[in-house]
């Protein structure tokens, strides 16, 4: 394929730590090599893309995050046997989850590498989508402390808030299969982004159960790690617009969604790469 359509896109970044917004390229129609390129190495750098004005069908959706791997079903949507792109609509009879700090389906055997949010609808208030930068995090941690947390893991799992919330729209059955088919899982608890190399903290606070490892492995350590997501100073906060998207890179942040914009109406689209 052929160069970038637009000549120079331009890039701006968001927060020191984490963020760029991206303007300059259309994403409605099926990316450039070139194009794939810049946007890939803009999120390993940045950990977080969001381009504004890009208003996809679930089909294009599909397709632009096609460019970067193969979409992978979440066990959810394969017992659902739902499609891999997701709408997520919160409404006054349906209000927003509230889920913590996490990294999607971490608890899974198959893990995604990336994830793409589109804005369908966004409400004129509230809503916002925080992502915090685990490499900034490990980067910040003294010598002594990253050579130790190479050696341990952490059990994830599905929490209950998650089971409940399929419950809720699913079924207890869906649910309970659910519980049975994914027992806690160990993963460790440092990881390394594919393309850069670069080391982040494998924090996914909704989910992960306990730390495991040599002594000293406890609470207190996995409740320390996991406030180091609430400093603003790793952290960007994204105020949607609608046709926004955002793609971000699951081995190197975690995010959560605010719940402030109850009960006005918000739909937004998603899925993963492996």
């Amino acid at each position: 394929m052929g160069a970038m359509r637009t000549a120079h896109p331009t890039v701006q970044r968001i927060t020191a730590a984490i963020g760029v917004e991206v303007a300059g390229l259309d994403l409605r129609s099926p990316l450039a090599d070139a194009e794939v390129r810049f946007l890939r190495d803009a999120v390993a750098e940045h950990h977080v893309v969001a381009v504004r004005g890009q208003f996809l069908s679930a089909a294009q959706l599909e397709t632009l995050a096609g460019s970067f791997g193969e979409l992978v079903r979440s066990p959810l949507q394969r017992l659902t046997n739902k499609p891999a792109v997701s709408t997520i609509e919160d409404t006054a009879a349906r209000p927003p989850a509230g889920f913590d700090w996490h990294t999607d389906i971490s608890w899974a055997a198959e893990l995604p590498s990336l994830g793409f949010l589109n804005a369908v609808t966004i409400p004129p208030y509230g809503g916002d989508t925080l992502w915090a930068s685990t490499a900034e995090i490990y980067a910040r941690l003294s010598a002594d402390e990253r050579m130790r947390f190479e050696l341990l893991s952490a059990v994830h799992a599905p929490d209950e808030s998650l089971l409940a919330s399929v419950a809720r729209h699913h079924g207890t059955s869906v649910a309970e299969q659910m519980r049975q088919e994914q027992p806690p899982r160990e993963q460790p608890l440092v990881r390394a982004n594919r393309q850069t190399g670069r080391r982040s903290l494998f924090l996914s606070p909704l989910y992960v159960e306990r730390i495991v490892g040599p002594a000293g492995a406890d609470g207190a350590l996995l409740a320390r790690l996991n406030r180091m997501l609430d400093d603003p100073s790793v952290q960007m906060r994204w105020r949607w617009r609608a046709g926004d998207v955002v793609i971000w890179d699951e081995t190197s942040t975690c995010h959560r969604a605010l719940t402030d914009h109850h009960p006005q109406r918000r739909v937004v689209r998603r899925c993963v790469v492996g």
